[in-house]
C-alpha cells in the first residue's frame, strides 16, 4: 500500500511565506533553512491553517532569530563543476580541476591539494555534480566509521546504523524508534571535530529525546567544547557540494 504524500500549502506569517506540509504525524515542527531563512513547517493533517498560525506565531520570536543568523551567515557562490571552482573536504579547500578522460565513469580523487574530476567530455554539471556528490558520500562513510567506535563509547549508545543525505535545515537526526542516525552530506566539508560533535549529539538522543536541560546535561559530559563546535558549524560558511 502507498503512503499518501504530504500535501504543501503556504502560510503567510508577520509577512513571511511559510512553507505548510502536512502528514500523518503527531507534533508540529518549525524549521529555519539555515542558508536560505526560509521556513517550513511539518504539521498534523488534523491542524487548520489558523492552528497552524497560532503555533507559528507562538515560535515566531525563534524563527525571526534563526533567519537573521541565516542573513549574517556568509554564502559561498554556487557550483557550476567546473575547473577553478573550490570545494572543501575535513575542512581544507581543494581547487577543482576538470580533466578529460575517455572512461565511461568519472573518477573523482584528491592529489597535491587539487580535486581532480576524470569524465568524458560531454558530461553535463548535473553528471559532475552527481560525481562529486558521491565522492563526499564515500569521504563521509569513512569518516563516520573512524569515529563511531570512540563517539559510541563516550555516549554508551549505539545506534542500529547510520545513513547519509543531503539535509537543509538539520546537521543530523535520530530516529529514537529504529535506532537510526542520519548525517548530512555537508559535514564532509568541515572539521573532522565537528562531524565528532554532531555524532556525539545524535547519539545523546538515544539517552534523551529533547533538547532539554537534561540532554545539554548529558552533552556538557560528553563533549565539553559543544557550544563553541555549535557555534562555528552555524556561523561559518555555507558551503555547497
Amino acid at each position: 500500500m502507498k503512503r499518501r504524500a504530504g500535501a504543501v500549502s503556504q502560510l503567510m506569517v508577520s509577512g513571511t511565506a511559510v512553507a505548510v506540509t502536512r502528514k500523518a504525524i503527531k507534533n508540529f515542527y518549525v524549521r529555519v533553512d539555515r542558508e536560505t531563512g526560509e521556513v517550513r513547517v511539518t504539521a498534523p493533517r488534523r491542524l487548520s491553517d489558523d492552528e497552524i498560525g497560532r503555533l507559528l506565531r507562538r515560535d515566531w520570536p525563534w524563527v525571526e532569530k534563526q533567519r537573521a543568523r541565516a542573513a549574517l551567515r556568509p554564502h559561498l557562490p554556487e557550483h557550476r563543476y567546473e575547473t577553478g571552482e573550490v570545494f572543501y573536504l575535513w575542512g581544507r579547500p581543494y581547487v577543482l580541476i576538470v580533466r578529460e578522460s575517455p572512461a565511461r565513469r568519472p573518477v573523482v580523487c584528491v592529489r597535491a591539494g587539487r580535486l581532480l574530476l576524470y569524465a568524458e567530455a560531454s558530461l553535463g554539471a548535473e553528471e559532475r555534480q552527481k560525481a562529486i556528490e558521491a565522492w563526499y558520500r564515500a569521504r563521509l562513510a569513512q569518516g563516520i566509521e573512524a569515529l563511531q567506535g570512540e563517539a559510541e563509547a563516550i555516549v554508551g549508545r549505539r545506534p542500529r546504523e547510520y545513513r547519509i543525505k543531503k539535509m537543509k535545515t538539520r546537521w543530523g537526526t535520530c530516529n529514537t524508534a529504529a535506532g537510526r542516525i542520519w548525517l548530512n552530506l555537508k559535514l564532509a566539508q568541515y572539521r573532522p571535530a565537528i562531524l565528532r560533535y554532531i555524532m556525539l549529539h545524535e547519539l545523546t538522543h538515544l539517552w534523551v529525546h529533547n533538547h532539554g536541560p537534561a540532554f545539554h546535561a548529558r552533552m556538557d559530559r560528553f563533549c565539553p567544547d559543544w557550544r563553541m563546535l555549535k557555534q562555528e558549524l552555524d556561523g561559518g560558511p555555507a558551503y555547497e557540494i
